[in-house]
C-alpha cells in the first residue's frame, strides 16, 4: 500500500507541475500579445515571465527524469539520481528568483493584462 500511495503522490505532483507550467506559458503569451510598451516595467515583466516559463519547463523535465530514474525505468550512467535532483534544484531556484526577484509586483503588473 505504501508504494501505491507514493506513486499516486508522484502522479499528483506531476499533474500539478504540468498545470502550473501551462498556466505560466499562457500568461506569458497573453502578456506578449498585449504589447503595452507604454508601461514602464513591461520589458522587465516580459523577461521575468520568459525566464519563469523556461525554468518551469526545465524543472518539469528534470522532475520527470528524476522519477524515471527513481523507479528504474531509465538506467544510464549519464542520467543519475544525483544529476537530476541537482538540476531540479537549480531550475526551482531560478524559478523562484525569477518569480519573486525579476518580475515586479506593483500596479503596472496588474495593468499589463487589462
Amino acid at each position: 500500500m505504501v508504494d501505491v500511495t507514493g506513486y499516486l503522490m508522484v502522479v499528483f505532483l506531476l499533474i500539478v507541475f504540468i498545470y502550473g507550467s501551462v498556466r505560466q506559458i499562457q500568461h506569458t503569451v497573453t502578456m506578449q500579445k498585449a504589447n503595452k510598451t507604454d508601461i514602464p516595467d513591461y520589458k522587465r515583466s516580459l523577461f521575468g515571465n520568459y525566464v519563469t516559463s523556461i525554468s518551469s519547463i526545465g524543472f518539469l523535465i528534470s522532475y520527470l527524469l528524476n522519477v524515471l530514474v527513481g523507479i528504474q525505468i531509465i538506467q544510464s550512467n549519464i542520467v543519475t539520481s544525483d544529476n537530476s535532483s541537482f538540476s531540479c534544484f537549480i531550475f526551482l531556484l531560478v524559478l523562484l528568483i525569477a518569480k519573486f526577484g525579476i518580475i515586479p509586483k506593483n500596479r503596472s503588473q496588474i495593468d499589463l493584462l487589462n
